[in-house]
């Protein structure tokens, strides 16, 4: 299943999601990712799947979805822009279908001319953009050593220097990381070279790759957002979960979650929908798993790998 959702998205609100590229396949190992450590650790470009089988998924949820969708979004399990048939799927979604296109990438790739023009045609690309030197890019993101600090920083504003849709900055906060007061202003140049649409500060809601990553004290998310202005996302996504698609509540939570961890309370609420009480066989069957963080009980894939 390439194509999921609508999932209530806090920056696209009803969001069809399209992941182009294996599980885990990112050429970043953030230290915040809620999807775990990186498994598949590349930066080489691949058609990992057919294109058109892809297509074909999103014109099924797309097709179930009718009038419930404001955009399609190019995530992936990892970095979409590691896929060569990005550019034609977001060419064909803008002939089929009336919804606004959007890619969120590391940005990491965007030194490489072919990733540059694969996006030119989207509506928007949210890129990440969270640290201002070379020492926090690699304590935050963990890159593939063949990527480097400059070089993906100078990749971005190549890009925006030609693209005529939005681009719309994520800033994700961790706590000691990039929270200082010095290293936000530095990071409001850089950010402001691109002249973005919108501008986002978030911070890790759902459970982190690595167990020393916390949520930032409640007065320095004040202070970075007076530095970055935008909108404050930094509290959990509301909203129900697209479902029409799947054919069982095991299904449902499986794939949900294999993108978008559940709280257990969403994966309750599945599995209500359906009426099919599976939740608990999963987890026993270890299938799934349960991990605490911040107060809430989320439910993710038992193969996701997460600091101890």
């Amino acid at each position: 299943m390439y194509a999921y959702g609508p999932v209530p998205s806090r920056r696209f609100g009803r969001s069809v999601g399209v992941s182009p590229i294996p599980d885990k396949t990112c050429s970043y190992s953030c230290v915040y990712c809620q999807l775990g450590r990186t498994r598949h650790f590349t930066v080489q470009r691949q058609s990992f799947f057919k294109r058109e089988e892809i297509l074909e998924d999103i014109e099924k949820v797309v097709h179930v979805n009718e009038g419930k969708i404001d955009f399609i979004t190019f995530v992936g399990d990892g970095e979409p822009t590691l896929s060569l048939d990005l550019g034609f799927l977001i060419r064909m979604c803008k002939e089929k279908f009336p919804y606004r296109t959007a890619v969120i990438t590391n940005g990491s790739l965007f030194w490489q001319e072919d990733v540059r023009n694969d996006l030119l045609e989207a509506d928007v690309v949210n890129v990440t953009m969270a640290v201002s030197n070379e020492q926090a890019f690699h304590r935050m993101h963990r890159p593939h050593p063949g990527i480097h600090f400059k070089q993906v920083q100078q990749g971005i504003l190549d890009f925006a220097s030609v693209y005529k849709g939005e681009i719309w900055v994520e800033i994700m906060l961790v706590d000691t990381v990039n929270t200082d007061t010095e290293s936000m202003q530095a990071l409001k140049t850089q950010i402001d070279a691109l002249h973005p649409a919108r501008t986002f500060v978030m911070v890790p809601t759902r459970p982190p790759a690595e167990p020393w990553v916390h949520i930032p004290p409640p007065e320095i998310v004040m202070n970075a957002l007076s530095i970055f202005g935008g909108k404050n996302i930094t509290q959990p996504e509301k909203g129900a979960f697209g479902l029409d698609e799947f054919s069982s509540a095991s299904e449902a939570i499986i794939e949900t979650s294999r993108r978008h961890p559940l709280r257990l309370s969403q994966a309750r609420t599945i599995e209500a929908y359906f009426a099919d009480r599976t939740l608990d066989h999963l987890l026993s069957a270890g299938k799934l798993k349960v991990i605490e963080y911040q107060g809430h009980k989320y439910v993710l894939p038992s193969e996701f790998v997460f600091g101890k």
